[in-house]
């Protein structure tokens, strides 16, 4: 999220806090949201504060940077094979990001750097019986 756009979002909360409607606080800043979500935002800045208003989502592109994207292609180049779920802990460690497996999947596929499975893999996973 831009420095605007949170500016826009902790006005509308503070807007909020002062007792006016959600519909009235989003007109006033220029943000376009939902009702639902508007309550949301503002339970978390009443629990939270500040930091509630800080973009997490996961797969939020602008997180993933040049720096990331060659440890990325460095890392899925001398190891294909390795699971998307691993890769997603070694960024928390080396990196302090949180990435979705999603958009990890996504990124590596777009980079040629999609997981190879292993000859037989799936025979290895248990089959439910039902």
């Amino acid at each position: 999220m831009g420095d605007e756009q949170q500016a826009a979002k902790r006005q509308m909360m503070e807007l909020m806090q002062a007792g006016r409607s959600w519909q009235e606080a989003a007109r006033i800043t220029g943000v376009q949201t939902s009702r639902s979500t508007a309550y949301r935002w503002w339970q978390a800045y009443r629990t939270r504060g500040e930091i509630s208003l800080h973009d997490g989502r996961h797969g939020h592109t602008s997180k993933v940077r040049e720096p990331v994207l060659h440890w990325l292609e460095s890392r899925c180049s001398q190891a294909p094979q390795t699971p998307s779920s691993v890769i997603q802990k070694n960024l928390q460690e080396r990196f302090g990001l949180v990435v979705s497996i999603t958009h990890l999947n996504r990124l590596r596929a777009l980079r040629g750097l999609a997981r190879q499975a292993v000859r037989g893999e799936k025979n290895l996973r248990p089959k439910l019986l039902i």
